[in-house]
């Protein structure tokens, strides 16, 4: 392995950064005097509206979802264009967008395709570009100065002086809930908080198939746990307590779905050594057939991850698992998701108590051996 790898990454992303620090300054600057802007909705001057949030993490383009959804009810017959990540390309696919503009990533290439990137914006005379981050991104910031939107809005905070609408800062810290006040002060009407992710049929029938392909037709429910999580956070659970999960799920006769990310390829091993052998274990590489797969399960067991906030949008039961110092600012809405949290972890016995109780709200409980089969080992 080429150890110098990680060092050259690392000294594109600073010099990446200090580009974009610079750049933002000067446009900070030109922007100082700019006029304060009013924003009517109800009228007919919004025609062109260019919405930012370029996050490269699965969790951030999901919560693009609601604010897409609150525009085009607002203003159905309105331009609304996106400017995000190709993780946001993917997810919002089939959503009541025009264009999906790419931010520029890898260093030195920023440097000519920004110019292009603004010039394809600018081109669009956007009535109102929206940083719908409501975080003070630096990087959302720099995109909505240089634009040439005529109100540009967003949070107040370090970097909003290229706003002409300002909205002052919230004291909620949770993320869901933050920009559905946003949106409210905005002027946007009964937001849905967590959005709804959109599927074609195709790939509704391939998420079916690929889940019976797992488990086979069965009638019992079929539960999804994501086993993984963000390891340099501290979210990621012991894979133990995992097992333990499943484990007690399969003795339930439950059909069980484990699903393992590209980032979680460290510990398949582990986890297939320490799973019965039939037990499924899936690795889908294509961000939506996994959640159309998601999108067919009766509950879904997970890490408080990227895959949780897709899943909200999926319709499917979650639940989630969290650290108690992250709740505060990432659990999705009740309505979406059970938490289970812990000041550091949450056992294995609990999660396991939460799920069964999941599903006896839900659906019928699966047959159960006898008291004599399960003594003489029979199923």
């Amino acid at each position: 392995m080429d150890q110098s790898a990680p060092t050259k990454r690392a000294l594109r992303y600073r010099v990446d950064r200090l580009i974009r620090t610079l750049v933002m300054r000067v446009i900070s600057s030109l922007a100082s005097d700019s006029q304060a802007q009013e924003l009517d909705l109800r009228g007919h001057a919004v025609k062109r509206i260019l919405l930012v949030r370029p996050n490269f993490r699965i969790g951030s383009a999901v919560l693009a979802l609601p604010a897409l959804a609150a525009f085009h009810k607002k203003l159905s017959e309105a331009r609304i264009d996106f400017v995000g990540s190709p993780i946001s390309r993917l997810l919002l696919e089939n959503q009541p967008l025009i264009e999906h503009f790419e931010t520029p990533r890898r260093f030195p290439g920023v440097l000519w395709e920004y110019v292009l990137l603004f010039r394809r914006l600018r081109a669009n005379r956007y009535d109102l570009a929206v940083d719908i981050s409501c975080s003070q991104s630096g990087l959302s910031s720099f995109i909505i100065g240089l634009c040439g939107a005529r109100v540009r809005a967003g949070c107040a905070g370090k970097w909003d002086r290229v706003f002409n609408l300002k909205v002052a800062k919230f004291a909620e810290v949770n993320k869901y809930r933050k920009l559905t006040k946003f949106l409210t002060v905005l002027g946007l009407d009964d937001v849905d908080e967590v959005g709804s992710l959109k599927f074609s049929s195709a790939e509704l029938s391939a998420g079916r198939a690929a889940i019976d392909s797992a488990v086979g037709k069965v009638a019992a429910p079929v539960i999804g746990v994501f086993v993984g999580g963000r390891k340099l956070r501290g979210k990621r659970w012991p894979i133990k307590n995992f097992v333990g999960v499943i484990d007690g799920l399969l003795r339930q006769r439950y059909a069980v779905v484990a699903f393992l990310g590209p980032e979680e390829a460290d510990i398949a091993s582990d986890l297939k050594r320490n799973l019965p052998p039939d037990a499924p274990i899936v690795c889908e590489p294509s961000l939506r057939k996994f959640a159309a797969m998601v999108s067919h399960l009766d509950l879904f067991v997970c890490c408080d991850s990227g895959p949780m906030h897709l899943a909200c949008t999926v319709g499917v039961q979650v639940l989630a698992i969290f650290r108690a110092r992250d709740v505060a600012r990432w659990a999705p809405p009740a309505h979406a998701a059970r938490i289970v949290c812990g000041a550091d972890s949450v056992s294995a016995a609990e999660v396991l108590s939460a799920a069964l109780e999941e599903l006896s709200l839900r659906s019928e409980p699966p047959i159960m051996p006898s008291a004599g089969a399960l003594a003489a080992g029979r199923p």
